[in-house]
């Protein structure tokens, strides 16, 4: 039974808490620079998908990088939780925010400043990769960025896939150094010469160790004067198997990349269950494109969409993934291997519950990478990302909007998941953190980094201040 003295004390926290927050307005605001603005709607600062998302009393939109440094010591003294958002595109069910929570909005911190002398960026941690490859492009440059225009800076904290990853290595191993504000409030710079082991850290579980306001990142000149060969090719069911076997035995060069999946053409009961393969070739050369890939094209694709662009118009053929709202988190597993029968049976069980829940826009994703280039870009001695001998990053990712299926859903996800587990060649099973439900051990997560990291979360958050994105406990 609690005693009263116990019970008294609690109630006094929770109404300080109470009291504090109703303040957040009055006493913050001063505080701030005065760009930067304060408010109780959670509009202005959406999320990707409505699954298990957080939530806040309070959004605080910075405008300065100490603005960020300043809420977060405010939060700290009157003891409220907080989180930084930056493009808001990550799913997890690791969030468990409340109401009484503060979200810090980054994206006012959407600068991109390009040396083009140096081919170095200082990028804000409110920049999304949209605004990163416009940047560069107007400077002759390019930079490694994810798939989606809408993705922010968060993501290489993580790890950062991106089609660039091939030649450069993950979009963390382009930073050079970050300012970060710590969990105390403190404003720092990491690199390999101050504070190294944090800025190894940040590099993979960088949201466990503080919030970056922005960094120094490569730049790379353009290929090919920026032109790419890129399209879907698309085949019928009937392919799956040879599909299958031309994937595990095509020579993936540095110029090659690979999004496939399972999708139905039309998202609606008339469509037609089908594979399809974006196919990218970082050269503006349509005959060498072919010929690279031409393990597929001896497929006889029903559909090719292939052809030569500007790289900066790629990411906008998937702007429609970039649509808020909804419930859209997913099921990853990475593989070191295609296996026929794993993928036959994913497809059936994928079609039975597309066809009896109606969720026409589920999909089945992967992204097939040339793992040689990132594993020459870093080792887990250079940074803390740990699945570098990933090849496949298979997932399902559910569209739905009404709660009562989440359990029907959940059963799919989980049940995809684990028939992929089945033969993904680790053991330990290695999942990407970006990709991730929620519920993987952290072993599976971050790997052998996790006994170190797990040191230098004591020593950098003691009292788990950053605890909601797969926190290091």
């Amino acid at each position: 039974m609690i005693g009263r003295d116990v019970l008294k004390a609690f109630v006094l926290v929770g109404l300080t808490a109470f009291l504090c927050a109703g303040s957040i307005l009055q006493d913050l605001g001063p505080k701030l620079s005065p760009q930067a603005w304060i408010t109780t709607n959670n509009s202005t600062a959406v999320r990707w998908s409505d699954y298990h998302s957080p939530t806040a009393g309070y959004y605080v939109h910075v405008a300065e990088e100490a603005d960020v440094a300043t809420t977060v010591k405010y939060c700290n003294n009157h003891n409220i939780g907080f989180l930084a958002q930056s493009g808001g595109r990550g799913w997890s069910t690791t969030f468990n925010t409340t109401k009484d929570y503060v979200i810090i909005d980054l994206r006012n911190l959407n600068f991109v400043v390009i040396n083009g002398e140096t081919n170095l960026a200082h990028v804000g941690g409110g920049a999304n990769f949209g605004e990163i490859v416009d940047a560069a492009y107007e400077n002759g440059l390019q930079m490694v960025n994810g798939g989606c225009n809408c993705v922010g800076q968060g993501a290489l904290l993580g790890g950062g896939l991106s089609r660039f990853s091939n030649r450069y290595g993950m979009a963390l191993d382009q930073i050079l150094s970050a300012n970060l504000v710590t969990a105390e409030g403190q404003m720092i710079t990491v690199s390999n010469s101050s504070h190294p082991d944090l800025f190894w850290a940040l590099k993979g579980a960088g949201a466990n160790f503080g919030i970056v306001t922005s960094s120094l990142q490569k730049a790379y000149p353009v290929i090919d004067d920026g032109m790419v060969w890129y399209g879907v090719l698309s085949f019928p069911r009937s392919k799956l198997e040879g599909y299958i076997d031309a994937l595990n035995n095509l020579n993936l060069t540095e110029d090659m990349v690979i999004h496939w999946g399972f999708n139905y053409d039309t998202p609606n009961s008339t469509g037609t269950p089908i594979i399809t393969s974006q196919v990218f070739f970082w050269r503006g050369d349509a005959e060498a494109g072919k010929k690279a890939f031409k393990p597929l094209y001896d497929l006889d694709p029903f559909s090719d969409t292939t052809q030569v662009m500007p790289t900066t118009d790629l990411n906008s053929y998937v702007d429609g993934f970039c649509e808020v709202g909804g419930r859209k988190p997913g099921w990853h597993v990475g593989l070191k291997s295609l296996d026929y029968n794993t993928f036959s049976s994913v497809w059936d069980r994928w079609v039975d519950f597309v066809n009896g829940s109606q969720l026409y826009h589920t999909e089945i994703l992967v992204e097939t990478y040339y793992t040689e280039g990132i594993r020459k870009a870093a080792t887990t001695k250079d940074a803390a990302y740990a699945q570098r001998d990933v090849n496949h990053f298979a997932m399902t990712i559910p569209y739905w909007e009404d709660p009562s299926m989440d359990k029907e859903v959940q059963a799919y996800g989980s049940g995809i998941r684990d028939m992929f587990k089945n033969t993904s060649g680790f053991n330990p099973d290695k999942m990407y953190i970006n990709f991730a439900y929620g519920d993987e051990p952290l072993e599976e997560i971050y790997g052998d980094s996790l006994p170190r990291l797990r040191t230098l979360k004591k020593q950098w958050d003691p009292n788990g201040k950053f605890n909601q994105w797969f926190p290091i406990v």
